[in-house]
Protein backbone atom coordinates (compact mmCIF):
# COMPACT_ATOMS: atom_id res chain seq x y z
CA UNK A 1 0.00 0.00 0.00
CA UNK A 2 3.28 2.83 0.86
CA UNK A 3 4.45 1.56 -2.15
CA UNK A 4 1.60 2.55 -4.28
CA UNK A 5 0.94 5.98 -2.54
CA UNK A 6 4.12 6.70 -3.40
CA UNK A 7 4.85 5.70 -6.96
CA UNK A 8 1.31 7.90 -7.24
CA UNK A 9 2.05 11.23 -5.56
CA UNK A 10 4.93 11.65 -7.33
CA UNK A 11 2.89 11.33 -10.61
CA UNK A 12 0.16 14.14 -9.02
CA UNK A 13 2.98 16.64 -7.82
CA UNK A 14 4.22 16.65 -11.64
CA UNK A 15 0.66 16.66 -13.29
CA UNK A 16 0.09 19.71 -10.50
CA UNK A 17 3.47 21.46 -11.04
CA UNK A 18 2.61 21.28 -14.77
CA UNK A 19 -0.62 22.79 -14.72
CA UNK A 20 0.89 25.59 -12.40
CA UNK A 21 3.63 26.43 -14.75
CA UNK A 22 1.04 26.75 -17.84
CA UNK A 23 -1.24 28.93 -15.98
CA UNK A 24 1.46 31.52 -15.16
CA UNK A 25 2.67 31.20 -18.74
CA UNK A 26 -1.16 32.45 -19.89
CA UNK A 27 -1.34 34.79 -17.19
CA UNK A 28 1.70 36.70 -18.35
CA UNK A 29 1.08 36.95 -21.78
CA UNK A 30 -0.08 40.58 -22.52
CA UNK A 31 -4.14 40.78 -23.58
CA UNK A 32 -5.20 41.09 -27.54
CA UNK A 33 -5.54 44.37 -28.38
CA UNK A 34 -9.34 45.40 -27.89
CA UNK A 35 -11.39 45.08 -31.11
CA UNK A 36 -8.60 45.82 -33.16
CA UNK A 37 -8.43 49.72 -33.32
CA UNK A 38 -6.70 49.45 -36.87
CA UNK A 39 -9.50 51.59 -38.95
CA UNK A 40 -11.79 54.49 -37.32
CA UNK A 41 -14.36 56.58 -39.28
CA UNK A 42 -15.90 59.63 -37.89
CA UNK A 43 -18.82 60.25 -40.16
CA UNK A 44 -19.97 63.05 -37.80
CA UNK A 45 -18.16 65.28 -35.56
CA UNK A 46 -18.63 68.72 -34.01
CA UNK A 47 -16.58 71.54 -32.91
CA UNK A 48 -18.40 74.45 -31.19
CA UNK A 49 -14.71 76.87 -31.24
CA UNK A 50 -14.78 80.34 -29.79
CA UNK A 51 -13.80 82.75 -32.38
CA UNK A 52 -11.80 86.15 -32.02
CA UNK A 53 -9.92 88.22 -34.97
CA UNK A 54 -7.94 90.44 -35.57
CA UNK A 55 -7.72 92.68 -39.17
CA UNK A 56 -5.74 94.83 -40.92
CA UNK A 57 -7.50 96.08 -44.48
CA UNK A 58 -6.03 96.76 -47.65
CA UNK A 59 -5.03 100.65 -48.12
CA UNK A 60 -7.98 102.72 -49.38
CA UNK A 61 -7.72 103.04 -53.35
CA UNK A 62 -6.30 106.66 -52.68
CA UNK A 63 -3.36 105.80 -50.47
CA UNK A 64 -0.37 104.64 -51.64
CA UNK A 65 -0.11 100.66 -51.35
CA UNK A 66 2.69 100.86 -48.86
CA UNK A 67 0.23 102.77 -46.73
CA UNK A 68 -0.97 100.23 -44.12
CA UNK A 69 -5.20 100.82 -44.57
CA UNK A 70 -7.28 100.30 -41.07
CA UNK A 71 -7.35 97.52 -38.67
CA UNK A 72 -9.06 96.62 -35.75
CA UNK A 73 -10.05 93.29 -33.49
CA UNK A 74 -13.33 91.74 -32.72
CA UNK A 75 -14.84 90.55 -29.19
CA UNK A 76 -15.14 86.70 -29.38
CA UNK A 77 -17.94 85.23 -30.15
CA UNK A 78 -18.75 81.37 -29.71
CA UNK A 79 -19.71 79.85 -33.35
CA UNK A 80 -19.88 76.23 -34.82
CA UNK A 81 -18.21 73.87 -37.41
CA UNK A 82 -18.89 70.42 -38.66
CA UNK A 83 -16.46 67.61 -39.76
CA UNK A 84 -15.40 64.21 -40.29
CA UNK A 85 -12.14 62.02 -41.40
CA UNK A 86 -10.59 58.70 -40.64
CA UNK A 87 -7.74 57.12 -39.59
CA UNK A 88 -5.94 54.21 -40.67
CA UNK A 89 -3.21 52.18 -38.30
CA UNK A 90 -1.12 49.36 -39.68
CA UNK A 91 1.42 47.84 -37.78
CA UNK A 92 3.84 51.26 -36.86
CA UNK A 93 2.15 52.94 -39.69
CA UNK A 94 -0.60 55.26 -39.66
CA UNK A 95 -2.57 57.81 -42.23
CA UNK A 96 -5.02 60.60 -40.63
CA UNK A 97 -7.61 62.36 -43.41
CA UNK A 98 -9.92 65.43 -42.01
CA UNK A 99 -12.27 67.42 -43.98
CA UNK A 100 -14.01 70.45 -41.97
CA UNK A 101 -16.54 73.41 -43.15
CA UNK A 102 -16.10 76.06 -40.68
CA UNK A 103 -18.52 79.07 -40.48
CA UNK A 104 -17.54 81.86 -38.30
CA UNK A 105 -18.74 85.49 -37.24
CA UNK A 106 -17.35 88.15 -34.43
CA UNK A 107 -17.68 91.77 -34.05
CA UNK A 108 -16.88 94.74 -31.79
CA UNK A 109 -18.68 97.93 -31.31
CA UNK A 110 -16.57 100.05 -30.05
CA UNK A 111 -14.43 100.33 -32.54
CA UNK A 112 -16.40 98.85 -34.83
CA UNK A 113 -14.90 95.72 -36.52
CA UNK A 114 -16.65 92.93 -37.73
CA UNK A 115 -15.02 89.83 -39.38
CA UNK A 116 -17.02 86.70 -41.11
CA UNK A 117 -14.88 83.99 -41.66
CA UNK A 118 -16.10 81.14 -43.73
CA UNK A 119 -13.16 78.19 -44.67
CA UNK A 120 -13.05 74.62 -46.08
CA UNK A 121 -10.12 72.43 -44.85
CA UNK A 122 -9.00 69.00 -45.73
CA UNK A 123 -5.94 67.65 -44.37
CA UNK A 124 -3.75 64.20 -45.14
CA UNK A 125 -1.00 62.93 -42.55
CA UNK A 126 1.13 60.20 -42.65
CA UNK A 127 3.21 59.12 -39.90
CA UNK A 128 5.31 56.45 -38.19
CA UNK A 129 5.50 55.18 -34.55
CA UNK A 130 9.22 56.55 -33.13
CA UNK A 131 8.47 55.75 -29.64
CA UNK A 132 5.92 53.46 -27.83
CA UNK A 133 2.06 55.31 -28.57
CA UNK A 134 4.17 58.18 -30.20
CA UNK A 135 3.75 59.25 -34.10
CA UNK A 136 5.80 61.53 -35.87
CA UNK A 137 3.73 63.09 -39.05
CA UNK A 138 4.29 65.26 -42.13
CA UNK A 139 1.45 65.68 -44.55
CA UNK A 140 -0.70 68.69 -45.93
CA UNK A 141 -3.59 71.10 -45.54
CA UNK A 142 -5.89 72.38 -48.15
CA UNK A 143 -8.04 75.80 -46.97
CA UNK A 144 -10.19 77.74 -49.48
CA UNK A 145 -11.46 81.06 -47.17
CA UNK A 146 -14.20 83.48 -47.67
CA UNK A 147 -13.28 86.38 -46.00
CA UNK A 148 -15.53 89.47 -45.12
CA UNK A 149 -14.06 92.19 -43.23
CA UNK A 150 -14.99 95.60 -41.98
CA UNK A 151 -13.54 98.18 -39.49
CA UNK A 152 -15.29 101.71 -39.16
CA UNK A 153 -16.54 102.81 -42.60
CA UNK A 154 -14.14 100.37 -44.62
CA UNK A 155 -14.15 96.84 -46.13
CA UNK A 156 -12.84 94.47 -47.71
CA UNK A 157 -13.62 91.42 -49.62
CA UNK A 158 -11.24 88.06 -50.21
CA UNK A 159 -11.45 84.45 -50.87
CA UNK A 160 -7.63 83.42 -50.76
CA UNK A 161 -6.66 79.28 -51.38
CA UNK A 162 -3.65 77.89 -50.58
CA UNK A 163 -1.86 75.04 -49.24
CA UNK A 164 0.05 74.13 -46.35
CA UNK A 165 2.43 71.67 -45.45
CA UNK A 166 2.32 70.80 -41.91
CA UNK A 167 4.56 68.67 -39.42
CA UNK A 168 2.86 66.77 -36.26
CA UNK A 169 3.07 64.99 -33.42
CA UNK A 170 0.25 62.19 -32.06
CA UNK A 171 0.17 60.31 -29.39
CA UNK A 172 -2.24 57.62 -28.94
CA UNK A 173 -3.20 55.26 -25.96
CA UNK A 174 -5.07 52.42 -25.25
CA UNK A 175 -6.59 52.91 -21.29
CA UNK A 176 -8.36 49.61 -21.07
CA UNK A 177 -10.81 48.02 -23.23
CA UNK A 178 -13.64 50.55 -24.14
CA UNK A 179 -11.32 53.75 -23.76
CA UNK A 180 -8.50 55.07 -25.80
CA UNK A 181 -6.85 59.23 -25.24
CA UNK A 182 -5.37 60.75 -28.53
CA UNK A 183 -3.35 63.55 -28.53
CA UNK A 184 -2.34 65.59 -31.45
CA UNK A 185 -0.57 68.79 -32.39
CA UNK A 186 0.65 70.40 -35.73
CA UNK A 187 2.29 73.56 -37.57
CA UNK A 188 2.54 74.52 -40.93
CA UNK A 189 2.13 76.99 -43.48
CA UNK A 190 5.76 78.40 -43.11
CA UNK A 191 5.07 81.45 -46.15
CA UNK A 192 4.52 78.73 -48.05
CA UNK A 193 0.99 78.96 -47.88
CA UNK A 194 -0.25 80.81 -44.63
CA UNK A 195 2.14 82.49 -42.87
CA UNK A 196 1.11 80.48 -39.27
CA UNK A 197 -1.01 77.59 -39.48
CA UNK A 198 -0.85 76.16 -36.00
CA UNK A 199 -3.75 73.07 -34.54
CA UNK A 200 -4.13 71.27 -31.49
CA UNK A 201 -6.40 68.96 -30.29
CA UNK A 202 -6.87 66.09 -27.61
CA UNK A 203 -10.23 64.00 -27.07
CA UNK A 204 -10.82 60.40 -25.53
CA UNK A 205 -12.86 57.71 -27.54
CA UNK A 206 -15.34 55.61 -25.63
CA UNK A 207 -16.20 52.30 -27.77
CA UNK A 208 -19.19 51.19 -26.29
CA UNK A 209 -20.07 48.42 -28.59
CA UNK A 210 -17.64 46.82 -30.88
CA UNK A 211 -17.79 48.98 -33.70
CA UNK A 212 -19.68 52.04 -32.47
CA UNK A 213 -18.11 54.92 -30.43
CA UNK A 214 -18.25 57.94 -28.97
CA UNK A 215 -15.24 60.98 -29.20
CA UNK A 216 -14.95 63.66 -27.20
CA UNK A 217 -12.18 66.74 -26.59
CA UNK A 218 -11.02 69.55 -27.07
CA UNK A 219 -9.48 71.56 -30.08
CA UNK A 220 -7.58 74.66 -31.19
CA UNK A 221 -6.76 76.29 -33.79
CA UNK A 222 -4.48 79.80 -35.29
CA UNK A 223 -3.99 81.37 -38.55
CA UNK A 224 -2.67 83.86 -39.86
CA UNK A 225 -2.51 84.86 -43.43
CA UNK A 226 -1.61 87.78 -45.51
CA UNK A 227 -3.51 88.09 -49.26
CA UNK A 228 -2.20 90.63 -51.14
CA UNK A 229 -4.17 91.85 -54.63
CA UNK A 230 -3.07 94.68 -56.82
CA UNK A 231 -0.20 95.36 -54.81
CA UNK A 232 -2.93 96.16 -51.60
CA UNK A 233 -2.69 93.45 -48.77
CA UNK A 234 -5.54 92.06 -46.53
CA UNK A 235 -3.89 90.23 -43.01
CA UNK A 236 -5.99 88.27 -40.92
CA UNK A 237 -5.19 86.31 -37.87
CA UNK A 238 -7.72 84.27 -36.28
CA UNK A 239 -7.79 81.95 -33.00
CA UNK A 240 -10.31 79.46 -32.50
CA UNK A 241 -10.79 77.08 -29.94
CA UNK A 242 -13.56 74.93 -27.86
CA UNK A 243 -15.29 71.56 -27.36
CA UNK A 244 -15.36 68.79 -30.02
CA UNK A 245 -17.84 65.85 -29.48
CA UNK A 246 -19.18 63.09 -32.44
CA UNK A 247 -19.83 59.49 -33.39
CA UNK A 248 -16.84 56.89 -34.56
CA UNK A 249 -17.54 53.65 -36.51
CA UNK A 250 -14.32 51.57 -35.79
CA UNK A 251 -12.72 48.10 -37.48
Amino acid sequence: MSTEESQVSPLQSSTDGKASSQAQQTSEKPAPKPYGWHIAVYPALAWVPIFGASVTLPSPPNEPPTVPGPSGSTDTSINGALFGGARFEIRKWSVDLLFMWVGLSAQRETPFTKVNLDFVFGHVMGGREVLPNLYLEGGARRLALDIHAIVGSDSAYRSPGFWDPLVGLSYRRQLGRKWRILVHGDGGGFGAGSDVDITATARAEWQFARHFGIDIGYGGMHLTDSNTVGGRTLTISQTLHGPIFGFGVFF
